[in-house]
């Protein structure tokens, strides 16, 4: 049975032959639901900038080639530039609310934890 559960979590993180799941939207104030399937060696991306006048937070999300993460990219809305730093990962979804990546680290924990257990 545990010899099961290793399998199915090994499984959900290495998928062959399958694009990564990811987040996407355009410029946008509000985190982003819909979702696509990457080509193949791209990887998932996040971009958010808060503008302080307003205080109200910009975002924008999708997939990418992994020579674009970590590099400033200049994006306009509403007329106005602004400069965000992309933010790259590489698993399904990542790049989703907080509260997806929480469930997500957390899951990846109690994996590990429970890996742990038997050495």
């Amino acid at each position: 049975m545990k010899l099961l559960f290793l399998a199915t979590v090994l499984a959900y993180f290495i998928a062959p032959g399958t694009g990564l799941e990811c987040f996407q939207c355009g410029i946008s104030t509000s985190l982003c639901i819909f979702k696509k399937t990457c080509d193949k060696g791209e990887v998932c991306f996040s971009r958010n900038f808060t503008v302080p006048a307003l205080g109200q937070t910009i975002y924008s999300s999708g997939c990418t080639t992994t020579d674009k993460c970590g590099k400033e990219v200049t994006d306009t809305l509403a007329g106005v530039n602004y400069k965000m730093t992309t933010v790259c990962c590489n698993f399904n979804y990542c790049n989703g609310a907080a509260a997806v990546k929480l469930s997500l680290l957390t899951g990846c924990i109690m994996a590990l934890v429970w890996i742990t257990s038997f050495l």
